[in-house]
């Protein structure tokens, strides 16, 4: 069911892009309009023809059910990010029961399959043989599994948002751009949202995310330059 190892694309066309987002939904706050602004990145999205992947927590798919919902209905993909968002090697090292983080996500998700298939990604990207060995043991389902779905580009957009900066995502969208350009096809990694809000630098990412004003630099430019976005699920994974 679930791959020893993380799994990326090897197989993309020159420039092929994947766009996927981790932590979400989220909304933006009520002052200045700034935040997490998952629905509206999932609309301008939509106008573009592109499908995205948005990787959810089961807990802010409870706190905002009908974003999950709209998302998936303007045809994009809901990806499973676990319930709470831990560290799961460090949580699994903890003694901690795994099992939880899977069921209750799944059950929040499950609708939004297609095909009986849920793409899954841990938190972080943190994952290894002994988890994985555990999980395909114990976790019963009735879905077929890919992953875990790793990337191979990521400029890091959190790091822009740790502090209020009204140029955060023109330096966003630059640093992307640079990685895209070299490697020229790839899974790319961006964050509609922050999960780990309970510590202080998490606050202000959440607060001051700009992804979609981003992703409103980039998408026009690659355009412009030839690059084709395509879903997770038109990916081989080999």
């Amino acid at each position: 069911m679930f791959s020893k190892t993380t799994i990326v694309e090897n197989n993309l066309s020159d420039k092929e892009l994947c766009l996927t987002f981790d932590d979400g939904p989220g909304i933006p706050s009520l002052i200045g309009n700034f935040g997490p602004k998952t629905l509206e990145l999932a609309q301008y999205l939509h106008d573009q023809e592109i499908v995205a992947t948005f990787f959810m927590v089961g807990k802010f798919i409870i706190k905002y059910p009908e974003i999950t919902k709209k998302v998936s209905d303007l045809g994009h993909i809901i990806g499973h990010h676990t319930t709470t968002h831990p560290d799961l090697v460090k949580y699994w090292n903890a003694g901690h029961d795994l099992i939880p983080e899977f069921t209750k996500a799944e059950d929040l998700i499950k609708e939004y399959s297609h095909n009986r298939s849920i793409y899954f990604r841990p938190p972080h990207g943190q994952w290894n043989e002994s988890i994985c060995n555990h999980v395909n043991d114990q976790f019963k389902t009735n879905y077929n599994y890919l992953g875990p779905i790793g990337w191979n580009i990521d400029a890091g957009d959190w790091m822009y948002w740790s502090r209020i900066d009204f140029n955060s995502a023109a330096k966003c969208a630059e640093a992307y751009l640079k990685l895209i350009y070299t490697k020229r096809k790839g899974i790319i990694l961006m964050h509609d949202s922050t999960a780990n809000k309970k510590y202080l630098p998490s606050k202000f990412r959440k607060i001051n995310n700009r992804t979609l004003d981003t992703i409103k630099l980039i998408v026009p430019r690659l355009k412009n330059d030839g690059f084709k976005f395509i879903g997770l699920d038109k990916i081989e994974f080999i």
